[in-house]
């Protein structure tokens, strides 16, 4: 079975969703344990208020898109988990 990667949003505190890539299958981290979640220390607004926040949302959210391919090509590639 492949592994899937999917781009999730968790909301945290200030109004804000941080980003991370959910692995289903599980894969084998750098230590050799199992886990589903890679948290990319990224965030963006929940209700963003002006351009400058949808700006950056955006953007933000270009690059975790980004992210995910890389990774599910490397998976692909079964260099990563």
């Amino acid at each position: 079975m492949a592994t899937k990667v999917t781009l999730r949003k968790k909301p945290i505190k200030g109004g804000k969703l941080s980003l991370y890539l959910d692995y289903y299958p599980p894969i084998i981290n750098k230590d050799g344990k199992e886990t589903r979640r890679e948290f990319l220390k990224m965030h963006i607004f929940e209700n963003p208020a002006n351009s400058e926040q949808k700006s950056h949302n955006k953007t933000t959210l270009s690059i975790a898109e980004k992210i995910r391919d890389s990774r599910n090509l490397s998976i692909y590639n079964k260099e990563y988990g």
